[in-house]
């Protein structure tokens, strides 16, 4: 299993990427949390208008999740376990956030979870700093991994993540 993520701005180009059907044979938006808006499109602009209260330009935060193929696809339940492991290891919890899910016209599935890096909730409207994002997520793909039964690449066993 591979979970890769960056900070990254261009919503309107990464909503338009998501709902992309021509390389999906079937796109789902499983959830759109904290936007009045109920499209990706208008949720990610809805998330860059906050940020232009902060100087932070990469206000969102991209995560893809795809299961290794030869062990199987993940659960719903076991994707949402995935997303709730990251989001709080990245101090994302209770953010707003978009989760799809796309599969390929193979049959592969995978996931893809966006949320705003712009806290709303305190009296000063900042963005959250997510340093060491790559070891905090090797951390809970090797805890999820063990959690669930799942074998990990050989170069991602040993790996120690203290974050």
């Amino acid at each position: 299993m591979i979970l890769k993520g960056n900070p990254r701005d261009g919503g309107q180009k990464l909503a338009t990427q998501l709902l992309n059907a021509d390389n999906n044979q079937r796109i789902e938006i499983l959830e759109l949390r904290g936007a009045i808006a109920d499209d990706l499109h208008g949720a990610f602009e809805e998330w860059e208008a906050y940020s232009m209260a902060t100087h932070c330009f990469k206000y969102l935060y991209s995560l893809s999740i795809n299961p290794d193929p030869t062990q199987g696809s993940l659960t719903r339940v076991q994707y949402f376990d995935l997303i709730e492991r990251a989001e709080k290891k990245l101090g994302l919890s209770a953010q707003p956030r978009a989760v799809v899910f796309h599969v390929h016209r193979d049959g592969r599935e995978h996931c893809h979870v966006v949320w705003s890096r712009i806290d709303m909730r305190s009296a000063k409207i900042k963005a959250i700093d997510i340093a060491y994002d790559r070891f905090k997520l090797m951390g809970v793909t090797q805890e999820f991994a063990r959690d669930h039964g799942l074998t990990l690449p050989a170069g991602t066993k040993n790996i120690k993540s203290h974050f």
